[in-house]
């Protein structure tokens, strides 16, 4: 059994109070640094990254020796387009996110070579950093380097990694140098993409009433985001709700979250023993991260994996009649592979494409690749998605890449 801690949703205080406490506290405070990085923090809680940089400036002006609040700064200033301006501002800093954002820098003044050393110093120092992995693991393999991308990511796993970025860019590397059988038991098997229905919660008559009552509660809940950058997010138009416990019916999340759980430990316990990375990888301790998706039309979410998780789920509230497996598939998820690879080696992992049905809950390992196909129908498209986040892994084991009879 996963030792669960509180869902992040029931972690944060809705937006709208957070920033009347704020205001009312800086409007008493106006010298504190300390408040306008929080205020930097409810932006950045919304992808607004040019009203966070304006909060961390202030705050920065406040109290020029922050290293914190520069790491912070200097990742708004490289997602709004402005190396130039992030990588002075990060000089000398030794901070684990202040390193990070001085590679991302660095790459995007054309110096590879000296965002590399970064990447691999952060590495080296605090190996567990998924974004890092992913960052230098892209770096090799772009640079014709997939030999050394599999080094890296063999040497991470004897250092007790087990993270989802690394299952990915592991088992692209294995893919590329020729260790097909490996590279298939990491990338995609599809008996680990699992559907089932979750039984009725306590207080409805049936599922559709309970999917009714939720549906109205993300479609109308005021805290929605649908602007993303293209580089950070995989949404194309589709909005998101985090907030998922800042509205009128909060006991509708908390009754899922706890099925939810439930299925998880389920899964936890059937892979135990299967012998693979992935599943000597489940967490001894973790939350869920969850977040409520609302698409219509050309709504859709691009290419992604999940690299926060150990293992990923989608819980489908409402469904367009329109969404089917047929043709185009349109309102599908699909799972495939990552786009490198399929150029590569065309057809090595196939497309597997699912038609979601309300009330049902997909399962699948956070580092398979996967999309979502537009509906092309005005109706809501409605979901809760979810990460399962490990708080801890499980003792180091020795499992390696390879072949399953399953």
């Amino acid at each position: 059994m996963i030792r669960w801690g509180p869902a992040e949703c029931e972690t944060i205080v809705p937006p709208g109070i957070a920033a009347d406490l704020l205001n009312r506290a800086i409007a008493i405070d106006p010298d504190n640094p300390i408040l306008f990085a929080r205020r930097a923090e409810l932006h950045l809680d919304r992808f607004d990254f040019a009203g966070a940089a304006a909060a961390l400036e202030t705050a920065l002006r406040l109290d020029p020796s922050a290293p914190e609040v520069r790491a912070r700064l200097g990742r708004c200033y490289n997602v709004l387009g402005r190396p130039r301006d992030a990588f002075p501002l990060l000089a000398g800093v030794e901070d684990d996110s202040a390193r990070f954002e001085r590679a991302a820098a660095l790459l995007a003044l054309g110096r590879s070579a000296e965002a590399e050393a970064e990447y691999g110093a952060l590495l080296a120092a605090e190996p567990g950093h998924h974004h890092a992995c992913w960052k230098l693991c892209r770096l090799l393999r772009h640079g014709g380097r997939v030999a050394e991308s599999r080094a890296l990511c063999e040497a991470l796993f004897a250092r007790g990694v087990r993270h989802a970025q690394l299952f990915y860019d592991w088992g692209l590397a294995l893919a590329l140098t020729g260790d097909e059988a490996g590279a298939r038991a990491l990338l995609f098997d599809p008996s680990r993409v699992t559907e089932q229905a979750l039984p009725v919660p306590e207080g409805f008559s049936d599922i559709a009433a309970f999917n009714a009552a939720l549906a109205d509660d993300i479609l109308t809940n005021p805290h929605a985001i649908d602007d993303f950058p293209t580089g950070e997010e995989a949404n194309r138009g589709s909005a998101r709700v985090h907030h998922l416990l800042a509205w009128r019916r909060p006991e509708l999340v908390r009754l899922l979250l706890a099925s939810l759980q439930q299925r998880v430990d389920a899964v936890a316990e059937a892979v135990a023993g299967a012998g693979d990375p992935w599943s000597e990888a489940r967490p001894a301790a973790a939350h869920l991260r969850a977040w409520g998706l609302i698409q219509r039309d050309g709504d859709h979410e691009d290419w992604h994996t999940h690299r926060g998780g150990w293992l990923s789920g989608v819980y489908y509230v409402g469904v367009p009649a329109a969404v089917s497996a047929e043709g185009a598939g349109p309102g599908c998820i699909e799972f495939g592979p990552q786009r490198a690879l399929e150029r590569e080696k065309p057809g090595f992992i196939p497309v597997w494409r699912h038609a979601p049905r309300p009330g049902r809950l997909l399962l699948a390992p956070s580092h398979y690749p996967h999309r979502t196909i537009p509906t092309g129908v005005p109706a809501h498209r409605i979901s809760l998605a979810f990460d399962v986040v490990p708080d801890r892994w499980p003792v180091e084991s020795s499992a390696r890449p390879s072949p399953r009879s399953r």
